[in-house]
């Protein structure tokens, strides 16, 4: 399932550039994220934390031996990485929170067979009024009982999955990458631009201008934090449909949240430039994931609907405090 994978980075990522050289004035609402998303945590801090629970749990494994081609080694990560999604069909219930410079709200979310579904729990770290607890109730409804949106939503996650799984392949042809070291347990590469790399979408330019770090764990063979930065200006239509500008970065995190089963916990994603000539867009975007729980994987979306009713709402009183990762 994609949003259990990392593609969700790259689906992310590349949904906040792709959002700038479209000119889109709006973002699109990842709810379900989960659509899995991600207390706005300091991404200094985040990343320590979960670099650090990663080398407790490995302190007294043997390391595996590392090819000597870093980018080989990468290569082989992803196809673990692509593996272990393909058999994996669990679900799972997580609250989200996610703040941009539209919007900022914490959701109560459940994966199903049938897509995901979240009840909202926060606005600008407030409950709801009643008036805002009938319109998110609507919401929820309509995504139950309309066909045509749940449809919508089924070509929209077909489309999003198959833009981010070709992006995660891409990355050992479109980087090349050097080992940078051991930190806390995880091995630590840096990667710049392919040089012989010939993006084939626009998506895919982004990678030309983009470097960065990456940290895996080398036990499981599973990415554990990436950060990226635009070393230089990204144009689109030689600058006049579109530019991203130098110096924007993305920093993505990630959590053994079950037994075999990574999520995503954390994204700050900090972009600006400007698109059809004039227009100034900024992407500044945090997201985190926290109380990982497991669901029956044959839930429907109706049955899901059921279970975050029987919850009592959320007050400024009873507010859930975030989950230990089971790293």
């Amino acid at each position: 399932m994609l949003f259990n994978t990392p593609l969700r980075i790259f689906l992310f990522v590349s949904a906040a550039l792709f959002t700038l050289h479209l000119g889109a004035e709006t973002r699109r609402d990842n709810a379900a994220v989960r659509h899995r998303i991600l207390a706005v945590v300091s991404t200094s801090a985040e990343t320590t934390q979960v670099r650090q629970e990663s080398h407790e749990q490995q302190s007294s494994a043997q390391k595996p031996a590392l090819p000597s081609d870093a980018t080989a080694y990468v290569r082989e990560v992803i196809h673990n990485e692509l593996e272990m999604d393909a058999r994996d069909h669990s679900h799972w219930r997580y609250r989200a929170h996610r703040e941009d410079d539209k919007s900022n709200y914490d959701r109560d979310i459940i994966e199903t067979k049938d897509g995901e579904i979240g009840r909202t729990l926060l606005l600008y770290g407030r409950p709801l009024s009643a008036e805002q607890q009938q319109q998110d109730q609507a919401r929820m409804q309509k995504l139950v009982t309309d066909a045509s949106e749940q449809a919508k939503r089924t070509r929209r996650e077909k489309a999003d999955s198959e833009k981010a799984e070709q992006m995660f392949k891409a990355i050992p042809d479109a980087f090349i990458f050097k080992y940078d070291g051991i930190e806390k347990g995880l091995v630590r590469l840096s990667f710049f631009p392919n040089p012989n790399y010939d993006p084939p979408t626009r998506e895919l330019r982004v990678f030309r201008s983009l470097s960065g770090k990456m940290w895996i764990d080398p036990n499981q063979k599973h990415v554990v934090s990436i950060e990226g930065q635009l070393f230089q200006d990204v144009t689109f239509g030689w600058g006049i449909l579109a530019r991203l500008y130098k110096g924007g970065t993305f920093v993505v995190n990630r959590r053994e949240v079950g037994p075999g089963h990574w999520e995503m916990v954390s994204l700050n994603v900090n972009m600006s430039g400007h698109a059809m000539l004039f227009k100034n867009i900024a992407v500044k975007e945090r997201q985190t994931q926290t109380e990982f729980r497991r669901v029956p994987d044959n839930l429907s979306m109706t049955e899901a609907y059921h279970m975050l009713q029987k919850d009592s709402p959320v007050s400024a009183n009873n507010q859930p405090v975030p989950a230990v990762s089971h790293r």
